[in-house]
């Protein structure tokens, strides 16, 4: 009844489903992989109940030869086998319709069996292939399913929608020298009946799940184990958890299997429901489009994240190690035993496996590393960035067609989602928050569910009506900047939305958000409970300062808590700037305000020179996480600014150095015993930031590490910072000329991509050398170096946005235009390479959004983009010309002031 009601309305609403006639209930699916023809047979026993009378049946299929198919119906204890009369296919939908001489009856049983083949792509879509090299250098292959969102149906026909949930039988016949992996545990392992080479591998039955959760996964692996606690109370079951890898890498995933363990025990308490499979496989995958995916009890991940090397491997790797696991297992509740109707709710999954990522981290594994703080500068600085363009979306957003739904796996399904969920965490307390999220999984384990689902549970578990107000949050585009004004002991504060052009229009003003203030004053927090703005503008009152507080400031949202911008009077301004020096205000409060100066000034709301003059405050910041949003910042005018006339670049530069340098000659470059977490960020921070800004004894030193490097002497560059030292030896290291005939030659280049070629090397390392090569100062060697990205014999095409993205940053050099003029001259290329990526694709578009010309925006990537099929694209590119104009807007606007700024202000 719940499916039928949800068929009516999404047909409605014009989506792209299949018909409601027919439902699954269990699938019995046996595959035979052959990883040399990279082909695979199958065969589908699917056990349906016809709910209206029909005489057809539509699965979803798509890139498979379906060989025969039939049907067994069973009705009033009488059993009957129909032959399909014709099967049809609709390309464009990716269905296939049965068709039968006689109609099937309402509310029988029946089982549909189709036997088929499809082949192993290679487009990381469905059930793919992925090579390597083993310990020998020996090319081998490993195949590997990625169903999220609709590629199931690129494996077997089935009902490839979130609510048509079903349980699964697997089972795979492979070469008897492979391993294979499913959801579930293995149930038996016998010798195939007629292929001797093969066996046969019995899977246990899934849980009822969408399809999109299924896994598979063949090859040559090995793997490390671990149990979690016998005696833990929230999972009284252990669980056996496993990291796979190829030959030769399951040492590397010691940290991810450790991580892994922890937060199984702490979801099943904190959720109030254990873990429900009996284990927990992950594995690392070398080519794959995403960077993770969360199937139920076999988690796939890239394998950057998932191995990490104890001795080479770097803290921000170990970091990304952690962050990564914890969310793809949070998506074990929060998506596969409960999943979202259909994908416009997408964020249900995504946020909230977000949020509570971080929340692992914060308040389990690393409370150390101050996660949520970091998420201030990381996910919600993201999400505001990109909400405030036009061309964003509701986190709730309509999707109708399956082209549309990786549109969306976006920084508002994921990063704003997870900042409203936050937000609202905040002002329920986070006690209660669980509260209310346990009722909601309670209430939906193994069922589909709404966000309305979500506020009622919450509603419930708080007493107040958390739809009332979440809704304006997640069904309406945007988010306000609150303008703040102090009156004696008030401060009066308007809200209106913020866009990146600072031009919103009545009609895009309309929006009242419901807006927690969070203010404090002199340091301390106030009672915030009834300071909520609820209209457009209104006044509060704040208590006096404290005495001992030696400046009368005030400040909003505390911790960074709720999802706006501030911006406040100068005078308020000031005052805030004199407490940064004070050190009076939080860290998550400083990375806050930061953020929103530089925003604010960008959308011309403010002047840049304001932002510039409010750094003079931050001369003495130690906390890392601070200077990375202030880098971030820096590293934005410098893309807009970056084609303009020398001694600006120069001065930019030295700017840069003034807040750096100091701090990099502090730290040096060697890192003592038991320095923390956050401290060897800040040490690669610094040497990063002012070697590439050109301080000459970082230069030097780089140079000089480097060379020993190269030589052998490991020990010459720490693996945190040998990714800084490969981009400031290749930002400063001379080139050859060209020879008659050939071309120039730089061999610092080619060490930098030799270590990128070692695949001995760990990949985090790897990847660092990759992305470094864009440094290089001269066009030509640029050019070819798009070239490399594109060799599949040099670099995955998973990994070709490392190299296209930093020869784009250096624009000075030429690298931003030839990036551009690389993604035109190759588009048809990159087009049919990345069509079936959630968001490889649209990356290639993002490559002309540092540019900062209205005319380029006009003639270059709309003039490019006119009558070409952009529909997997459509949001990007309007975001790409979007960004471009706004950035066009801010350089024309400030372009003086801030070289007039920097004139006076910055010493070279």
């Amino acid at each position: 009844m719940c499916f039928t009601d949800g068929a009516a309305a999404a047909a409605a609403s014009g989506r792209e489903i299949l018909p409601a006639t027919v439902v699954p209930e269990h699938y019995t699916l046996e595959l035979t992989p052959d990883l040399e023809s990279f082909t695979f047979d199958g065969i589908v026993h699917a056990d349906v109940k016809i709910v209206h009378a029909t005489s057809t049946i539509v699965v979803n299929a798509h890139e498979l030869d379906i060989k025969a198919a039939r049907v067994q119906l069973t009705r009033i204890k009488t059993e009957s086998t129909l032959p399909v009369s014709s099967i049809t296919f609709d390309e464009k939908l990716q269905q296939a319709t049965l068709h039968f001489d006689q109609e099937l009856p309402a509310d029988a049983q029946a089982r549909v069996t189709i036997e088929f083949q499809g082949i192993h792509n290679d487009k990381m879509a469905g059930f793919y292939r992925s090579s390597y090299a083993d310990p020998d250098g020996t090319k081998k292959h490993m195949v590997v399913t990625q169903f999220e969102a609709t590629d199931a149906r690129r494996c077997f026909p089935c009902w490839d929608e979130p609510a048509l949930k079903a349980t699964f039988d697997v089972i795979l016949n492979v070469q008897k020298d492979l391993s294979a992996l499913s959801n579930m545990n293995v149930l038996s392992e016998d010798g195939h009946p007629t292929l001797a080479s093969h066996k046969t591998v019995k899977f246990a039955r899934t849980p009822v799940m969408s399809t999109y959760l299924l896994a598979m996964a063949v090859g040559d692996f090995e793997y490390i184990e671990a149990k979690t606690a016998p005696n833990c109370p929230a999972l009284p079951n252990q669980v056996t958890v496993r990291v796979y890898t190829s030959r030769g890498l399951s040492s590397q995933g010691k940290f991810a299997l450790g991580c892994a363990v922890r937060i199984l025990e702490y979801f099943s308490a904190v959720f109030g429901e254990p873990y429900p499979l009996p284990k927990m496989d992950m594995i690392a995958v070398p080519d794959f489009s995403a960077g993770a995916m969360e199937n139920w009890g076999l988690v796939t991940y890239r394998t950057v994240y998932v191995l990490f090397d104890d001795k080479t491997s770097t803290a921000r790797a170990k970091q990304g190690v952690a962050y990564v696991v914890a969310h793809e297992l949070a998506h074990q509740w929060f998506g596969n035993l409960v999943t979202m109707q259909w994908w416009n709710e997408l964020w249900l999954n995504e946020g909230f496996a977000t949020y509570v990522g971080w929340l692992a981290i914060a308040r389990h594994l690393f409370p150390e590393w101050h996660s949520f703080v970091a998420f201030v500068g990381d996910d919600m600085a993201r999400a505001l960035t990109l909400d405030a363009l036009r061309s964003s979306h509701p986190i709730e957003v309509p999707v109708k067609a399956p082209s549309e739904i990786s549109q969306i796996f976006d920084a508002i399904s994921y990063s704003k989602g997870a900042s409203v969920i936050r937000m609202l965490s905040s002002w329920l307390t986070e006690d209660v928050f669980l509260a209310g999220v346990r009722k909601y999984i309670q209430r939906f384990k193994y069922r589909n569910a709404a966000t309305t689902d979500l506020w009622a549970a919450l509603s419930e578990a708080s007493g107040m009506d958390v739809g009332q107000f979440m809704a304006l949050w997640t069904q309406k585009v945007g988010y306000p900047v609150i303008s703040a004004e102090r009156q004696g002991n008030a401060v009066t504060v308007k809200q209106a939305r913020f866009l990146s052009t600072g031009d919103a229009t009545a009609d895009e003003d309309e929006t009242v958000w419901w807006c927690p203030l969070a203010p404090y004053v002199g340091g301390e927090p106030t009672n915030s409970a009834s300071a909520v703005l609820k209209q457009k503008e209104g006044t509060f009152a704040l208590p006096a300062k404290p005495t001992a507080v030696p400046v009368d400031f005030y400040k909003l949202n505390l911790d960074q808590a709720n999802f706006y911008r501030v911006q406040y009077a100068a005078a308020d301004l000031a005052r805030l700037g004199e407490a940064v020096e004070h050190g009076l205000v939080p860290t998550a409060d400083r990375v806050g305000l930061v953020s929103d100066v530089f925003a604010l000034a960008a959308a011309g709301y403010s002047s840049t020179v304001d932002a510039l003059a409010l750094l003079s405050h931050f001369k003495g910041e130690q906390e890392y996480i601070v200077l990375e949003a202030i880098a971030a910042k820096l590293s934005q005018v410098k893309t807009v600014w970056a084609m303009e006339p020398e001694p600006v670049a120069d001065q930019l530069a030295a700017l840069q150095r003034s807040i750096f340098a100091p701090t990099a000659h502090a730290m040096g470059w060697e890192y003592p015993d038991g320095e923390s977490h956050l401290d060897g960020l800040k040490r690669q921070l610094a040497i990063g930031q002012a070697g590439m800004a050109g301080d000459k004894e970082l230069v030097a030193q780089a140079k000089a590490r480097f060379a020993r490097f190269i030589q052998g002497d490991t020990h010459a560059i720490h693996p945190n910072l040998r990714g800084a030292v490969y981009a400031i030896v290749l930002r400063h290291s001379s080139v050859s000329p060209a020879a008659k005939g050939g071309e120039p030659h730089s061999a610092e280049l080619e060490a930098v991509k030799a270590i990128w070629e070692n695949e001995s090397t760990p990949m985090d390392q790897r990847l660092a050398a990759l992305g470094a090569l864009g440094h290089v100062q001269d066009s030509t060697l640029l050019a070819g170096l798009l070239e490399y990205a594109m060799d599949e014999s040099k670099v995955r095409p998973q990994d070709v946005m490392y190299p296209l993205r930093s020869v784009a940053a250096n624009a000075r050099a030429g690298g931003r235009a030839l990036a551009w003029k690389f993604v035109q001259q190759r588009w048809d290329e990159l087009y049919a390479r990345y069509q079936q990526s959630l968001s490889l694709l649209a990356h290639c578009v993002a490559i002309a959004g540092d540019f900062a010309s209205a005319e380029f925006a006009e003639t270059e990537v709309e003039g490019f983009f006119a009558g070409k099929d952009t529909k997997a694209v459509d949001r990007a590119l309007m975001q790409t010309l979007e960004k471009i104009r706004a950035q066009a807007a801010w350089l024309e606007r400030d372009r003086a002031p801030v070289q007039a700024w920097l004139a006076d202000n910055v010493q070279n």
